[in-house]
């Protein structure tokens, strides 16, 4: 956003230079935004390229983005205590205290009850608890903001990998995307056992998608998961009730 934003921010009218930027990143015309990160957005700028884009702080913007980019929305969510396992093998902490008054102020405009508990107080609770705290608050905006919105997709992370290559398939075909043998490959590599990831290293692209789905299981104690999964649980419902891939 071009040291436009320097924190998390649910973006309703963006200014024209923020809209501006949004669509040159949503259109693969930044190599700023995939430098760092995946296999092949070295190609994202090449001529009929369909550009995808990783995008974990719209997720509190999602209307303004689909609606200043045309970009097709899909919501894919991590467990909470995948979420935990990851920010505690980057030595990260969720900020409360800087997504409380975005929390406010969404929660203000779209009326929630104000007997809704809000976020705890960082030093009251464990990190598990902030954890799913954090997780739930993100998520509740995201989910406040598409609600009735058909266009956008739903879809459980854990579900969608560990699946194999079917669910997949008919993900790309529902987001008109052709499949290919390359997909196929990768989505039926066979999970094997492996840690939850390098410490410091945010992503790793050599393990078997079945694997980095459930790999966060083994690093989560069961104190901990009990804990984030209470302090999550409203979200969690109203994520898994409207998932595209749910189970029928």
């Amino acid at each position: 956003m071009g040291g436009t934003l320097d924190r998390w921010v649910e973006l309703r009218v963006p200014t024209r230079r923020q809209a501006r930027l949004l669509r040159r990143a949503y259109h693969g015309r930044s190599p700023l935004v995939y430098g760092r990160y995946g296999r092949r957005q070295w190609a994202a700028a090449l001529p009929s390229v369909r550009t995808v884009v990783k995008d974990p702080f719209a997720m509190l913007s999602l209307p303004c983005v689909a609606r200043t980019t045309g970009a097709q929305v899909v919501l894919l969510y991590r467990h909470p205590g995948a979420a935990l396992a990851s920010y505690r093998r980057m030595g990260w902490t969720p900020d409360l205290d800087e997504l409380r008054p975005v929390l406010a102020a969404h929660r203000a405009r779209v009326g929630t009850p104000e007997d809704v508990p809000g976020l705890p107080q960082t030093e009251m609770c464990s990190p598990a608890s902030a954890m799913g705290a954090f997780w739930a608050a993100l998520y509740e905006i995201a989910l406040d903001n598409i609600e009735g919105d058909d266009d956008v997709l739903v879809v459980s992370h854990e579900g969608l990998a560990s699946s194999g290559p079917a669910s997949a398939r008919a993900l790309f075909g529902r987001l008109g995307l052709e499949w290919s043998g390359e997909a196929e490959v990768e989505l039926a590599r066979e999970a094997s056992p492996s840690p939850s990831g390098d410490v410091g290293k945010l992503h790793n692209f050599d393990r078997a998608p079945a694997s980095v789905a459930v790999a966060w299981r083994t690093s989560v104690s069961d104190t901990d998961l009990a804990m984030v999964e209470e302090a999550a649980a409203v979200t969690m419902r109203r994520l898994e009730a409207i998932r595209w891939d749910r189970p029928h």
